[in-house]
């Protein structure tokens, strides 16, 4: 099993979260960007979700299963991918819970 890249979506560089972590790697999780210092939470891992709070401000940013792309979408609708032109509905379900303590730190 090889390494998950992780691009930041605040500053666009790379993070590694180590293969021997991928199975234990759940939604909820955090890590902090290497790079830029941005807190990432993960809304779901496949697609793969992710929740940027940087200086108290929140944007949601998602992965597009067709390309991979991560950008920032608003509202609650359908996304469409701004490289490749796909149209999906990210998964909102976890955006009106509570924050979990677990802490993971690439």
């Amino acid at each position: 099993m090889e390494d998950l890249e992780v691009i930041c979506p605040v500053c666009g560089e790379p993070n590694y979260v180590p293969a021997e972590d991928l199975e234990e790697l759940t939604e909820d999780d955090y890590f902090e960007c290497e790079s830029c210092g941005s807190h990432l939470q993960i809304l779901s891992t496949d697609p793969l979700e992710l929740v940027v709070v940087e200086d108290g401000e929140e944007g949601l940013f998602v992965d597009c299963p067709e390309c991979g792309l991560t950008f920032e979408v608003e509202g609650e609708e359908e996304a469409v991918c701004p490289e490749c032109g796909h149209r999906f509905v990210p998964d909102w379900s976890e955006l009106g819970e509570d924050e979990g303590d677990v802490d993971y730190r690439s």
